[in-house]
């Protein structure tokens, strides 16, 4: 892993001015000085007024609910203190946070001052403080970076001013007062930062190149902003002595190419042997980077290798008699303060020379934010998907523009290509290249994905690439199965249950239902096709008929299928919410479709009323997705709230329906009250994202695998007077902080779901505001989230007992307890995204599961595998293959 170092430089004074660090080469450019006051004051010279309106985009700033866009007015917080002989700046303050003092002459709703800038690095200034009384700790944060914290004035020091260094990706350059207590804010200065370097290794003799600086190889320093640390560390380095010209031997016109610096000097050479890395000191923000490495000289007895921040540039470059030198462009995001170039993997690597740019305005551009696994990952097993996180600010991946040329996989050796199925999942939120063969044994491939990869408003990805080296060959062992690919084709197939009638019976992406005869072989027959919920659709004119997607199957004891159906999703942002249907099923071939609920929450993507089964009490449980990232609105959502009924498993009771059906809608116009007496449809657990399937095991636990959230989605903040609906759960805390575009994602899970426990996908309709398990010490807690503070403890609810870890992007769908043989009893869940497979758990009495297998016989190299449901007669498997439209048959071995 790279060195990190946070670069945010943070100064605090009096009233006095005070100088702010900045590295060479960097360049900053004034955006705007702002003061906070009543409009009745005369503004300071040099500044413009905020009289505390609410946000406006024709203005471009203006005040917002803190955590949220929402505009908020805040004029009634402004105050002028008219004292003499203070700076006029200072006289003057906005309250961020009236209600702390509970005074009426303000608004004591929190709030936030947006100003919208293009996305970038900025250097912000802000001034916070009062006259007396002196009752308030002052905090401020710009885009979640803490620039003051706890500052209480006195009599001697009544003010504090102070710079950061932020990046801005949103266009909106936020300043709140999280954390603090009555903070008051003076004045703002904004100042875009950018930054271009180009530096030629040399030894310490040879003049640069034009328009270059000369690095020797001295160690890191802050005064000159760049320079050599110990590979892995922040410990300065020299590497004087290790420089070298090649020149006049080598005849090398370009000057670059005939210097070098070794960065991994062997043993025993003349000179420092300690590796290096080089870093530079710069704003945060998007650099393009050029280098090269290799050697003018006759030395042929390297292997080069160079990664530039989390993407490798180099990989295994040995120069020959004619090909000298390699050289490669990235284009890194910083999010530290430090861009590294790290030789790690190589043998006796030699720098050349490096170009670095700044890109303006990529904070618009979507991107890969990580990477599964990651660049430099050794020992990766050999059935390995390749899954990437996304930056989304323009919404999610448009799937056509993922082709076998624009996200490759390539053996580095020689450069050939991968046979592989290249994805994203059904929110748009990553990309994933799945094998499909394994690959070789200890051996180094590269992922890369070009700028031909689109997010579904058009715009062109920044390109990425990483190398990583497999591990040793391993076997699975234990039971097997044997693929029949295809046994039914030509039909985008989401779910499959066996009937009472022993027919295979496959819902579709577009709402209708396949049922197939089962021959004596498994394979399967020719299919009738029942388009009863497309004929509903149709007839009732619902928004997008007939296509509805089937999710949820499950037959009753007399022989109704129960199904749920929701308006199709094809990539466009534009799914209307309160879509989601429960009907059944009856009559002569089941072509009766008869709605049981209808309005029920939807996300603008796939997150929809999933699947359902029957309990041992006879009522019907629903999974209902979420409708965002992380439980507050995201633009790669739509910006689409939770409901009360989202992100939650449900409980209907079939008795109940008398034939019209139960309106479940409960805001924007809807009045249902899931807790009201005698109420069909109640919330039987909350917080679960997305769970696909439902399983009732037959020892009485009802388990859910659930897709984790890919990162950079946001978490609400505990508001500062709880809702009604905390009343109702005695609900009293953790209260903890928004969380905006959370840097890590998700892993998916199992969750063995009890009666009225949390499973960690926040709500605020339900008071729910804790995103999985916090983060409640500073060591390594379960499920945590690091990017809250240390001591954010889990939501007092939270099943941490009943949470079991799916995998990471595995984005965990269909499930089955298997009946008989070998896997009896066993959990077997189908991973859609990473691995694209099925894995197996062991499943105790008491409900635990453990020994999470995957790489079983027969149970890998799925395209899009989505649902699984066995035949118990025979033991044969039948697996939805949403990428291939077809069903698979496995049979087990003897």
């Amino acid at each position: 892993m790279l060195h990190r170092r946070l670069w945010i430089v943070a100064v605090a004074a009096l009233i006095t001015p005070f100088a702010v660090v900045t590295p060479a080469q960097a360049a900053v450019t004034p955006v705007a000085k702002v003061n906070f006051q009543p409009a009745a004051v005369a503004v300071p010279a040099g500044y413009t007024a905020d009289t505390g309106l609410a946000y406006d985009a024709a203005r471009g700033s203006g005040w917002v609910v803190s955590g949220t866009h929402d505009p908020l007015d805040l004029t009634r917080n402004t105050r002028s203190r008219a004292r003499t002989g203070i700076d006029a700046r200072l006289d003057t303050v906005i309250h961020l946070q009236y209600g702390d003092v509970g005074g009426t002459t303000g608004v004591p709703t929190p709030g936030a001052w947006e100003y919208a800038v293009p996305a970038g690095s900025y250097q912000v200034t802000v001034s916070v403080g009062d006259q007396p009384a002196y009752d308030s700790a002052h905090t401020v944060r710009v885009e979640g970076v803490a620039a003051v914290s706890g500052f209480v004035s006195t009599a001697v020091a009544e003010f504090r001013t102070a710079t950061v260094t932020v990046p801005v990706s949103d266009g909106r350059l936020t300043v709140d007062a999280v954390g603090g207590t009555n903070t008051k804010l003076n004045y703002v200065e904004i100042a875009r930062v950018t930054f271009d370097l180009n530096v030629n290794f040399s030894d310490a003799a040879t003049a640069p190149p034009a328009g270059y600086v000369r690095d020797s190889g001295d160690a890191y320093a802050a005064t000159r902003g760049y320079g050599w640390v110990q590979s892995g560390t922040a410990t300065p380095l020299s590497l004087a002595g290790n420089g070298r010209n090649r020149n006049p031997d080598a005849a090398q016109s370009d000057v670059r190419l005939a210097t070098l610096i070794h960065a991994q000097l062997p043993a025993g050479s003349a000179g420092v042997t300690t590796p290096g890395s080089w870093e530079a000191a710069v704003p945060n923000g998007t650099y393009t980077m050029t280098a090269a490495v290799g050697d003018a000289g006759t030395a042929v007895n390297s292997s080069h290798w160079l990664s530039i921040e989390d993407q490798n540039a180099v990989a295994a470059f040995v120069p020959t008699a004619t090909v000298k030198h390699a050289t490669a462009t990235r284009t890194v995001t910083v999010a530290d303060g430090r861009l590294t170039l790290s030789p790690a993997g190589g043998t006796n690597t030699k720098l050349n020379y490096v170009d670095i740019v700044g890109v303006a305005d990529a904070g618009t551009s979507p991107r890969v934010r990580t990477s599964t696994p990651a660049n430099g990952a050794t020992g990766v097993p050999l059935t390995t998907s390749v899954v990437e996180d996304l930056v989304l600010p323009g919404g999610g991946v448009d799937p056509a523009s993922l082709t076998s040329t624009t996200v490759t996989l390539t053996r580095v050796s020689d450069g050939v290509a991968v046979p592989a199925t290249t994805i994203t999942s059904g929110g748009g939120d990553v990309v994933n290249l799945s094998p499909t063969v394994p690959l070789a044994a200890n051996t180094a491939y590269r992922f890369s994905l070009t700028s031909g990869v689109r997010d579904v408003s058009g715009r062109a990805f920044t390109p990425y690439s990483i190398v990583f080296t497999t591990g040793a060959t391993t076997t699975s062992g234990g039971p097997g199965f044997d693929k029949v690919v295809g046994v039914a084709t030509g039909a985008s197939f989401t779910t499959v249950v066996k009937g009472p009638d022993g027919r295979l019976y496959a819902g579709t992406l577009d709402g209708r239902i396949f049922r197939f005869p089962i021959n004596a072989d498994g394979t399967l027959g020719t299919a009738t096709i029942i388009t009863a919920v497309r004929d509903n659709a149709a007839a009732l004119g619902l928004p997008g008929a007939p296509a509805r997607t089937v999710i949820g199957m499950a037959f009753d004891a007399a022989g109704a299928l129960w199904v749920t159906d929701n308006y199709e999703y094809t990539g466009p942002l534009n799914v209307p919410d309160w879509s989601g249907r429960i009907g059944r099923l009856t009559g002569t071939n089941l072509g009766t479709y008869t709605p049981v609920v209808v309005n029920l929450p939807r996300s603008v993507k796939d997150h929809e009323t999933n699947s359902l089964a029957f309990g041992p009490d006879g009522a019907l449980y629903v999974s209902q997705g979420a409708n965002n990232a992380m439980g507050a609105a995201d633009s790669t959502w739509g910006n689409r709230p939770e409901q009360l009924l989202s992100a939650a498993v449900l409980r209907l009771d079939p008795s109940a329906f008398s034939g019209t059906p139960t309106d479940a809608r409960t805001a924007d116009g809807g009045t249902y009250n899931p807790y009201a007496a005698g109420a069909p449809l109640t919330i039987y657990a909350t917080g679960v994202r997305n769970a696909f399937d439902l399983v009732w095991h037959r020892n009485g636990h009802l388990y859910a695998p659930t897709n984790g959230s890919a990162a950079g989605g946001n978490t609400p903040a505990t508001p500062a007077t709880l809702p009604a609906s905390c009343a109702r759960r005695g609900y009293t805390g953790p209260g903890v902080p928004a969380l905006t575009g959370v840097p890590t994602a998700e892993t998916d899970y199992v969750f063995d779901v009890k009666q009225g426990r949390y499973y960690g996908h926040p709500n605020p309709q339900r008071c729910e505001w804790v995103l999985a398990g916090g983060n409640p010490t500073a060591g390594t807690d379960p499920f945590q989230v690091g990017a809250y503070p240390v001591g954010t403890l889990p939501d007092p609810n939270f099943d941490l007992a009943g949470t079991y870890d799916a995998g990471l992007h595995a984005s965990a769908n269909g499930a089955i307890e298997y009946r008989g043989g070998a896997l009896d009893g066993k959990l077997l869940v189908v991973r859609y995204s990473a691995g694209q497979d099925i894995e197996t758990f062991d499943v105790a009495a008491n409900g635990a599961l453990s020994n999470r297998t995957t790489g079983l016989s027969g149970l890998t190299g799925f395209s899009q595998p989505l649902d699984v449901t066995q035949d118990t007669a025979t033991g044969n498997l039948y697996v939805t293959e949403l990428g291939a439209s077809r069903i698979t048959l496995l049979k087990p071995r003897l």
